[in-house]
């Protein structure tokens, strides 16, 4: 039961994070040692990818043969998602600031004088 559970929380990681883990750069961030366990990681990942595809395209996989091969990826985001999470954080792209909100809004009429109608 947790290993199912566990799977289909651990099928939103497989979706995003192969483009997320592209983006890491570790050597560049704070965490340099983090590379190892990016790369473990990204291995995990692929190993479950794969494993979709044959549940997908063979769908001869039962759930205690899934649950087998799927375990090692999720122990592997268990231990290591951590340190992913805040790579990807690093390595998104930054937005500019927003205004805040406590900014005084700015007259329309002001320096210009009102149109009136004859």
């Amino acid at each position: 039961m947790f290993l199912d559970h566990a799977w289909r929380r651990f099928l939103t990681v497989v979706d995003h994070a192969p483009t997320l883990i592209y983006r890491c750069r570790p050597t560049s961030s704070p965490w340099p040692d983090d590379t190892a366990a990016l790369s473990l990681l990204a291995d995990a990942v692929i190993d479950a990818e794969t494993l979709i595809d044959e549940i997908v395209h063979g769908g001869s996989v039962s759930s205690q043969e899934r649950n087998a091969r799927a375990w090692p990826a999720i122990e592997t985001w268990l231990t290591d998602g951590e340190i992913f999470l805040r790579q990807a954080r690093v390595s998104a792209p930054h937005r500019r600031p927003a205004l805040p909100v406590t900014a005084p809004a700015r007259s329309l009429t002001t320096g210009r004088p009102a149109l009136r109608s004859h």
